[in-house]
C-alpha cells in the first residue's frame, strides 16, 4: 500500500480474504486485490484509530462504491496498521510500513 499527502492511495497484492468491505458485495475470487483511491481518517478530532479508504473504479473494483477500513495498531514512524477481518477479534491481516531500497 502506498499513501500520499494528497488524500490518495494505492494498493497491489492484498490477499482478498484480509479485506471485509463495508457496503456491497466484494470483488469475486480468492486472489489479490489490487486499487486504488481516497483516504482520510475515520474521526472528527484529526485522530483516529482508523483510516477509511474508497475505491475507485479500476483494478479489482468494478465501481466506486465500495469502502474499506484499516485499523491503527501502531503509529509513528513505524506505523503498524491492518485490515480488520474477524468481528470477534479485534486484529487481522497486518500492513506495515517498509522503506524502500530504490
Amino acid at each position: 500500500m502506498e499513501f500520499t499527502a494528497d488524500g490518495r492511495f494505492e494498493m497491489s497484492g492484498i490477499p482478498r480474504s484480509a479485506v471485509e468491505f463495508s457496503f456491497t458485495d466484494p470483488p469475486a475470487g480468492d486472489g489479490a486485490l489490487s486499487g486504488e483511491g481516497e483516504w482520510e481518517l475515520d474521526g472528527d478530532d484529526g485522530k483516529s484509530g482508523a483510516i477509511e479508504l474508497g475505491f475507485d473504479a479500476g483494478g479489482s473494483f468494478s465501481d466506486d462504491s465500495e469502502s474499506a477500513l484499516l485499523q491503527v495498531k501502531e503509529a509513528g514512524d513505524s506505523p503498524v496498521l491492518y485490515f480488520d477481518t474477524n468481528p470477534d477479534k479485534a486484529y487481522g491481516y497486518e500492513v506495515r510500513r517498509v522503506t524502500s531500497t530504490r
